[in-house]
């Protein structure tokens, strides 16, 4: 079973901008911002809808960045 190191805490939140070098930090998990029930959502069902094809299958974590110097917004898989 994979553990995402963001979502338990233990993980890096912080990464270099790609475009200004500044500080983006881990916003949560994509799915979580579908809407107000998405974060109680079974993960297995979730997965499926992330973005990443593979993620169900590589238990795999897809976390959205935003840079807080120039707002872009990434997403990273875990």
């Amino acid at each position: 079973m994979h553990e995402c190191g963001l979502c338990n805490g233990w993980g890096e939140t912080e990464r270099s901008c790609p475009r200004c070098e500044g500080v983006m930090k881990d916003q949560g998990r994509v799915t979580d911002f579908f809407d107000e029930y998405s974060p109680y959502l079974d993960l297995t069902c979730t997965d499926l809808v992330d973005g990443d094809v593979d993620s169900s299958v590589q238990n795999e974590c897809v976390h959205l960045f935003v840079c807080g110097s120039c707002g872009l917004q990434d997403i990273q898989t875990t």
